[in-house]
């Protein structure tokens, strides 16, 4: 993962050289100084394009450096922002770890660097003298029997986990000490323990995790994530068809309430909209604006130190959870059944339908304004359109005064916490995350697989790469492993690597497996199973491109047709294609295939008449172009 960091003294790279940041001048560029003593005008964008060439799709750690993170970061939480960081506090948090001073001020440095909480634990060493010598299968066989005897409700003794855990590595031929054990479980956060083994309300009372809102002193402390179905129909890009509601998924600065995130979508709430709206969140929305053709100053973007959620599924999941373990992101689910814990983003969702019931296809909010309103009859929108419509409306939203700021604009609050209005600067920027392959594999969806002797299985798809052939040859060492996909392209996947801990792309093996979304994917699965078909490849590759084909010949008769057509054209959109280095291994290369679809050959036809009058009816339409002539159109292209 590429991260500029903005603080002054930070190194970075710039012009193909390392120079050290002295300052902001602006949320655009840092004055930076070059070995020489030179002083540059650095820009955002040209750091970020420069850190976009060289990123590679890797995340560095180790099983037993992972297991110790938890560890560390309930100890030096109080502690992780320079600001404010005393001697006496990092003495203290030490302690508390039993390690020196010094290898705390280290595990700092090492967090500040990179921002991730996986840094914060020192890298294993393999044997010597102070060095950790415990086996990745042992620490595996360790972190497996915590989960099965001690964090959960049966409430076993430690007593019991330690007994069963030796047995279990003794017949695995491994060999820990009793200390070791007793580390484990000393390690466990008393928040997770209480919560396994009592329940979630009493450790909410206990450790003080009621999930309300403090004072919130400063921006990204916390941010609020929810979805809204819009109030508004779309239509699908030939502007005749409707094809529904869209999903907004949106993430709120709690101290400025200025939008730090949303995505826009016909996917219902998935850990995949959840994805697509935080590293929305955390990168910088220039190139977003730029694309959607909006003039608007957005500087804020970044990590959130806690991100607040309700209970939903995707929220809850293994996926969202791992990617606020990888991020250094303090999860705080609301109490169930009380809605007033998200007073904040419903209040802009309802800021929203206001606004909405004044554009063409509103549904308004109750059955009594759909009748008045008739968005059947007045969508004028596509998703496109409306994704725009949207980010416009927060513009005007971040440069209205908020009365819940005491009269300020969001937009404005969030600028002067960072410079005054003379320009100087007063806190540190956040740092800047680029939008690379490494940012979204740690966010995309999430499952656990075992290895067979041709790689991996999902849905019917097999994986297998070079890169992966060790671990295949000697997968009975290994147990189920993390998998990340990518919702967009399922013709690769990345697995975690058990040792070295880092994502390995590995591409399917049906190398003509058309391009096609996850969606699409599960969707010719299920039809499938429903034909009590047991579906290979080949047949699921044909259940998508005849779905596609019949897709566009209904497209004009059925909603439920038009909007699946549209939600491919959204998920092209929405890829985003790997970023190669120069260095990278030649495993992590993806062959696109040719496209065999010939392109779509658009009839000559008269313009369409505005939105509320144009769809005046199929029938009206089919009988306009029966009365075009083959005369009449080779007329039409003489005349030009």
């Amino acid at each position: 993962m590429s991260i500029i960091h903005t603080r002054p003294g930070a190194k970075i790279a710039y012009n193909g050289e390392e120079v050290k940041v002295v300052t902001a001048k602006g949320f655009d560029a840092l004055i930076v100084q070059t070995k020489g003593g030179a002083y540059l005008e650095a820009p955002i964008s040209a750091l970020l394009e420069e850190r976009t060439k060289h990123s590679k799709p890797v995340v560095a750690a180790d099983p037993i450096r992972a297991a110790k993170a938890a560890a560390y970061i309930e100890a030096l939480k109080s502690v992780l922002e320079p600001q404010g960081r005393t001697r006496a506090a990092v003495a203290a948090c030490a302690a508390k770890l039993d390690i020196t001073v010094s290898s705390a001020y280290r595990a700092l440095a090492r967090h500040d660097l990179s921002g991730k909480a996986a840094d914060l634990p020192p890298p294993t060493r393999n044997g010597g003298r102070g060095k950790s010598r415990l086996p990745a299968g042992a620490e595996t066989i360790v972190q497996a029997q915590i989960k099965q005897t001690l964090l959960t409700r049966r409430n076993y003794p430690v007593k019991k986990f330690r007994t069963e855990t030796k047995l279990a590595l003794n017949k695995a031929g491994f060999a820990v000490s009793e200390t070791t054990l007793r580390n484990r479980v000393a390690a466990i956060p008393d928040y997770e323990w209480t919560k396994a083994r009592s329940g979630y309300s009493k450790a909410r009372g206990l450790h003080g995790h009621a999930g309300h809102h403090p004072e919130v002193k400063s921006p990204l402390e916390r941010v609020q994530i929810d979805h809204w179905r819009t109030d508004i129909e779309v239509l699908d890009d030939d502007r005749l068809t409707i094809i529904g509601r869209p999903w907004a998924t949106i993430a709120i600065d709690l101290h400025t309430l200025t939008i730090l995130g949303m995505h826009v979508g016909l996917d219902s709430p998935s850990v995949t909209t959840v994805a697509m709206c935080m590293i929305n969140a955390m990168t910088r929305k220039d190139p977003m604006l730029q694309r959607l053709g909006i003039k608007a100053d957005m500087p804020n973007s970044g990590k959130p130190k806690m991100l607040v959620m309700d209970n939903a599924g995707e929220f809850r999941g293994k996926a969202v959870d791992m990617s606020c373990k990888h991020f250094n992101i303090h999860p705080l689910f609301r109490p169930v059944a009380a809605p007033q814990y998200g007073q904040y983003i419903e209040r802009f969702n309802r800021t929203l339908a206001d606004a909405f019931k004044e554009l063409a296809g509103a549904t308004g909010s109750n059955p009594a304004e759909r009748e008045k309103f008739r968005p059947d009859k007045t969508a004028a929108y596509t998703l496109e359109d409306l994704t725009k419509e949207m980010w416009m409306l927060v513009d005007d939203y971040h440069n209205t005064k908020h009365q819940g700021l005491g009269g300020a604009r969001p937009i404005q609050k969030w600028k002067d916490f960072y410079f005054a209005p003379d320009g100087a600067q007063r806190h540190e920027l956040p740092a800047i995350y680029v939008d690379d392959d490494d940012l979204r594999i740690n966010w995309y969806p999430l499952t656990y697989r075992s290895l067979q002797s041709y790689g991996i299985l999902i849905d019917y798809l097999e994986y297998y790469s070079e890169a992966i052939e060790h671990l295949v040859r000697n997968r009975k060492d290994y147990d189920r492993l993390a998998v990340r996909r990518d919702p967009f392209d399922v013709r690769r996947i990345y697995l975690l690597h058990p040792k070295r801990n880092e994502w390995i792309t590995v591409p399917t093996r049906h190398l003509s497996f058309p391009l096609a979304s996850l969606f699409e994917l599960q969707q010719a699965k299920r039809e499938a199973r429903a034909a009590k078909v047991d579906p290979s490849p080949a047949d699921l590759a044909e259940r998508i491109e005849r779905r596609r084909a019949h897709a566009e010949q209904a497209i004009k008769k059925t909603r439920t047709a038009a909007r699946e057509e549209a939600r491919r054209a959204h998920h092209e959109r929405m890829r985003k294609p790997a970023t190669r280095s120069p260095d990278a291994p030649a495993s992590l290369h993806i062959v696109e295939p040719p496209t065999t679809n010939p392109p779509k050959v658009v009839p000559f036809a008269p313009k369409p008449a505005a939105a509320s009058t144009q769809r005046a009816g199929n029938q009206d339409f089919a009988a306009l172009l029966s009365s075009v002539t083959d005369d009449d159109i080779e007329a039409e292209f003489d005349d030009r």
